[in-house]
C-alpha cells in the first residue's frame, strides 16, 4: 500500500464509530487526520487514542449544519498538509413512524446527514484541486435502497446522499 505521508484528510464525525475508525486508518498509513465533530469531549478521547498510536492528529469543533463552521474546518485541514481526502461522515437519525415525524425531527436529519455532506463537499472540493485532486467518501446506508420502518427521515438523507455523490462525480 502507498504510503500517505505528507497528505491530509478531513473526516467529519471523527470522534467515534466509523469515523474514528476511518481515521484510524488513514493515520496508520501515514496520513495527518483532523477529527471534526460537535462534541470536544469524543474528539479529544479520538485523538488522544490516535496520537497513542504516533499519528498526527488535529480536532477542531464542526457541527456540519453550520456553514461557517464546514468552512473552517476544510482551512485547517489545508493548513496542516496537502488536504487530498474526505470522509464526510457525520449523521444522526430519528425514530418514529412517518405520520408522527415532528418537522423539526425531518429537518435536523436532513441537515445533518444530507446538507452537513453538500457543505462538506462544497468547502471541500476546491481546496481538494489546490492539491493535485484527492478522494471524497460521503458515508451512506442500507438504508439508502431499501426502506426502513420508523426511520423516514434517515432513508431519505442516504438516499439524497448517494445522488449528491453522483452529481460532485459527475462535476468534479
Amino acid at each position: 500500500m502507498s504510503s500517505l505521508a505528507g497528505q491530509s484528510a478531513l473526516i467529519t464525525g471523527g470522534g467515534s464509530g466509523i469515523g474514528l475508525a476511518c481515521a484510524t486508518r488513514l493515520a496508520r498509513d501515514g496520513a495527518t487526520v483532523v477529527l471534526a465533530g460537535r462534541n470536544a469531549d469524543k474528539l479529544s478521547a479520538a485523538a488522544a487514542c490516535l496520537a497513542a498510536a504516533s499519528a498526527i492528529v488535529h480536532t477542531i469543533i464542526c457541527d456540519v449544519t453550520d456553514e461557517a463552521q464546514v468552512q473552517a474546518a476544510c482551512a485547517l485541514t489545508a493548513e496542516v498538509d496537502r488536504f487530498t481526502m474526505v470522509v464526510a461522515n457525520a449523521g444522526s437519525g430519528s425514530v418514529a413512524p412517518l405520520h408522527l415525524t415532528t418537522l423539526d425531527d425531518w429537518n435536523n436529519v436532513l441537515a445533518a446527514n444530507l446538507t452537513g455532506t453538500f457543505l462538506t463537499i462544497k468547502h471541500s472540493a476546491a481546496h481538494l484541486a489546490r492539491s493535485g485532486g484527492g478522494a471524497i467518501v460521503a458515508i451512506s446506508s442500507i438504508a439508502a435502497p431499501r426502506t426502513h420502518r420508523y426511520m423516514t427521515p434517515y432513508c431519505v438523507s442516504k438516499a439524497g446522499i448517494e445522488m449528491l455523490v453522483q452529481q460532485a462525480a459527475d462535476e468534479l
